[in-house]
């Protein structure tokens, strides 16, 4: 198929499946969740799943629209013609996903991009911890090994999303004897499950999207834990530079040649 074909099919898909209530262009990111409970975008969001376009360039065999380069261009070219907005979001797309992909087994893989994709599966991160301040390494959240699991006690705080989600990519100790860096695992856990609590840190404005998050024995197959043990430092760098890329994605005028500039979007 030629450009111009793909150009014609995607446009022609678009005008018939995207709702005009999805096309403004940008959302703050104070509204986007609201915004994303409605029936027009949960309408857009399992239409553009069907052809993996949630994720376009992802691998298909995951649910993916398994795009090239050129096929992502001009499909992000045809989403800004009509200012649609992204048909899902969220950390679990932006950042999780594709280091899922990266550095995960093909049994993570399996188990959690098809999820994303559809966005039955909305993910937060767990990083900062309140007696940490700045310094990321310095976090003390525990992950102890038990039989197939990890136990996990600790804290985190403005934990983005963690009310509404259902994973926790986290940054947790599995060597308290290293040195910080070196002590440190990234895992993947439920946060459906007893010894998980959020609490939603208020803001001024009444609306907020950060929280407070608390591990109370909470568990997590030891199949979950994402890249070597001990070396989940190396993990979050890699998913930071996704973050970093995502931003500048958003935040580039030149960007919105080939993907909207929806910088605001949660």
């Amino acid at each position: 198929m030629s450009t111009e074909q793909f150009r014609e099919e995607v446009r022609d898909w678009l005008e018939t499946n995207c709702p005009d209530t999805m096309r403004q262009g940008s959302v703050h990111f104070e509204d986007a969740y609201e915004i994303y409970q409605t029936e027009d975008a949960l309408l857009w969001q399992e239409r553009a799943a069907t052809r993996g376009w949630t994720a376009p360039t992802w691998p298909s065999e995951y649910g993916g629209g398994g795009l090239d380069p050129s096929e992502s261009r001009v499909f992000w070219e045809e989403m800004a013609r009509i200012k649609a907005l992204p048909a899902s979001t969220g950390m679990g797309l932006a950042m999780i996903g594709p280091t899922i992909l990266e550095m995960g087994t093909e049994e993570q893989k399996a188990r959690h991009i098809p999820k994303i994709v559809t966005g039955e599966a909305q993910w937060c991160q767990g990083y900062s911890e309140p007696g940490a301040g700045s310094d990321l390494a310095g976090l003390q959240t525990k992950a102890a090994v038990d039989g197939d699991n990890f136990i996990i006690n600790g804290q985190k705080i403005w934990t983005s999303g963690a009310d509404i989600s259902q994973w926790c990519g986290a940054l947790v100790r599995t060597d308290t004897s290293a040195k910080k860096r070196d002590g440190i695992s990234f895992v993947l856990l439920p946060m459906d499950q007893d010894g998980v609590t959020t609490k939603p840190i208020q803001l001024i404005s009444g609306i907020s999207p950060f929280c407070e998050t608390f591990f109370d024995n909470a568990r997590t197959d030891k199949k979950e834990l994402l890249g070597p043990l001990n070396e989940g430092w190396s993990v979050v760098k890699r998913l930071l530079q996704h973050e970093r890329q995502s931003q500048t994605q958003a935040l580039s005028p030149s960007a919105s040649s080939s993907k909207p500039s929806l910088q605001e979007v949660a």
